[in-house]
């Protein structure tokens, strides 16, 4: 099977949703609600690439994604829906522009114009460990910052808004678009 335009998925470890902990021997369900997108699989695994264009994207490689992609809804009469991307069998299609980044033998890659930064905490003598705004670490960057001088590991400001979270292999992070970086400090 294959797409011409779209990568075609399956959840990672066939887990559409991260919604247990180990704690000791036991696993335990933290969130049993699917209408919260936090705890929604971001990271699927590639079974096809698209055939009308060259990507960096390779079968077999863990990439991040959206997380409608997996994420079951109800409709107005309580019934649960599958995903707009669900093909079959727990297969799902998804659109280049919502594909952030390849993980391939624990090497992360950030595609297409995303980037990811890393929040920065500081210590407020009132308030105890906060986060800093709008300044973060680029942790994984593209090439289109490294061009303008800017790497992995710069301290950087980023636009007020654009903070789209993700937990990926336990590190939190903002996914944003390239131009959302406005300066290396």
């Amino acid at each position: 099977m294959y797409s011409p335009s779209n990568y075609i998925v399956r959840p990672k470890n066939n887990n559409r949703y991260n919604n247990t902990k180990k704690i000791g021997e036991v696993e335990v369900v933290i969130n049993t609600s699917i209408e919260d997108a936090k705890d929604v699989q971001r990271e699927a695994e590639v079974i096809a690439i698209p055939r009308l264009f060259k990507t960096d994207v390779e079968i077999g490689d863990i990439i991040v994604v959206h997380h409608n992609i997996f994420r079951i809804s109800y409709n107005d009469k309580g019934i649960p829906l599958e995903s707009a991307n669900y093909i079959k069998d727990d297969m799902f299609f998804v659109e280049p522009d919502l594909a952030y980044m390849i993980i391939r033998d624990g090497i992360k890659i950030a595609i297409h114009d995303n980037v990811f930064v890393e929040p920065i905490k500081e210590i407020d003598s009132f308030l105890g460990e906060i986060e800093k705004e709008h300044v973060g670490i680029l942790r994984y960057g593209n090439k289109e910052l490294e061009t303008l001088g800017i790497k992995a590991g710069d301290r950087v400001v980023y636009r007020k808004g654009c903070e789209y979270e993700f937990i990926i292999e336990g590190e939190r992070l903002y996914k944003m678009a390239t131009n959302r970086i406005l300066a290396k400090v």
